[in-house]
């Protein structure tokens, strides 16, 4: 039980910081920042429910290693630059 009030907590606190890039993006009018916090929270349900709300034996069998997640953050990050290029034909 321990460790999915430790999800529950680590999910809530990723969400609010995407919250808070959201802020950042308004206030700041940059298009990326804002597409990059409507993408990021796709890959905090798969991060929390891997790591914390499954067995142990589903976790070493269905968990994606190190490199598989780097290469999505990096897949998201570069969608969210190819997302706000197109929306809104800038960057910054």
């Amino acid at each position: 039980m321990e460790r999915e009030h430790q999800g529950c907590l680590v999910g809530i606190g990723m969400l609010a910081v995407c919250g808070v890039i959201l802020f950042v993006a308004y206030k700041l009018d940059i298009p990326y920042l804002r597409c990059t916090s409507f993408l990021l929270p796709a890959l905090i349900g798969p991060y929390i429910g891997s790591r914390y709300l499954s067995t142990a034996e589903q976790r070493e069998k269905n968990s994606f290693s190190r490199r598989t997640w780097i290469l999505l953050i990096i897949g998201c990050l570069a969608l969210a630059a190819l997302l706000a290029w197109l929306l809104d034909g800038r960057l910054w």
